[in-house]
């Protein structure tokens, strides 16, 4: 799989992954998909889990190719995680994502994103 790793976050703030699978060379679709977990590690010892979950498959894998708010190229996204606002709360600190699928034919290489830099919101 793909390991993106740009930008940042700001603390206490929504923001969204996005990436491309595939299964067996095609786009993945819902029905390739018979589990989704992700998983958030603080990355300065990666031992601290600040998040373990199940993802829906439907609301996260999109059986057409997605572009909206997509800057890779102009393929598009197939997988799309909004991550809520109480996950990156520590402002100097790095957190790592990363998606697991298991298809109706076994496990895909995780998909990962960063390390990602948290940084303070600024108050006016």
């Amino acid at each position: 799989m793909s390991n993106h790793a740009k930008g940042f976050v700001y603390e206490d703030s929504t923001f969204t992954l996005m990436s491309r699978f595939e299964v067996l060379g095609v786009k993945g679709v819902q029905a390739d998909c018979s589990s989704i977990t992700i998983k958030v590690w603080d990355a300065s010892d990666f031992t601290t889990t600040v998040l373990s979950a199940s993802l829906v498959v439907a609301n996260v894998v999109y059986d057409t190719l997605q572009t909206v708010m997509w800057e890779e190229d102009a393929t598009g996204y197939n997988f799309r995680y909004d991550v809520a606002d109480n996950i990156c709360v520590t402002p100097g600190a790095e957190y790592l994502f990363e998606v697991r699928i298991t298809t109706t034919g076994g496990k895909l290489p995780a998909i990962k994103w960063g390390p990602l830099p948290c940084r303070e919101t600024r108050s006016s």
